[in-house]
């Protein structure tokens, strides 16, 4: 179950890396135009393309960077789940060090995202609130200037809850692997046979 679920993290930052290295865009921008349906409207789609444009000006390299990482890690992990699933005898090390890897990978490249999040947050947030107040979608009882605040704080949140998901899973792995199953998978805690 642990190898699978490494396996699936693996792949999705593997291609998600790759998307990211052919057409760089900034998350946020994207997750705007998937709620406001920005094909429909050429006027918004140019404004986020304005603010892709913006946020890519600052962060390209980082961006840049951070796919070329993913791309290390995700191959990484995928060498670990190679060596779990074939019971290689240094599986479990590989374990705890993705782990490891893992971890710093999350804690390495929140910076980055809140603050693409936090730039593209300041346009996109009124941007959004008013996409959402022209399709009758505003919450009632909620003033233009409330909405716009709280869907910057909605747009900020998605890096923060990623890393921390993605800390937390470390974390469950090291204690799997680390802990008393994951020395009985590799046979570790297993008493020595009397014959011997």
């Amino acid at each position: 179950m642990m190898a699978s679920m490494m396996l699936l993290y693996a792949g999705l930052t593997l291609v998600s890396a790759l998307f990211s290295l052919r057409e760089p865009r900034a998350a946020a921008v994207v997750a705007i135009e998937n709620v406001a349906h920005s094909a429909d409207r050429p006027e918004l789609k140019q404004r986020l393309d304005g603010m892709n444009e913006l946020i890519l000006a600052q962060y390209r390299q980082a961006i840049r960077a951070g796919a070329l990482i993913s791309i290390a890690v995700s191959l990484f992990i995928l060498y670990a789940v190679a060596a779990i699933l074939s019971r290689d005898r240094h599986g479990r090390l590989l374990a705890l060090a993705t782990g490891a890897v893992g971890i710093v990978y999350e804690i390495g490249g929140l910076p980055y995202g809140v603050a693409m999040a936090r730039l593209a947050a300041v346009d996109g947030a009124p941007l959004l609130a008013k996409v959402f107040i022209e399709s009758g979608q505003q919450p009632a009882g909620t003033n233009p200037a409330e909405l716009a605040a709280k869907l910057h704080v909605a747009m900020v949140a998605p890096p923060i809850v990623s890393a921390l998901l993605g800390i937390s899973w470390c974390v469950a792995m090291i204690i799997y692997f680390g802990g008393r199953r994951g020395r009985a998978v590799y046979g570790i805690d297993v008493p020595p046979s009397a014959g011997a």
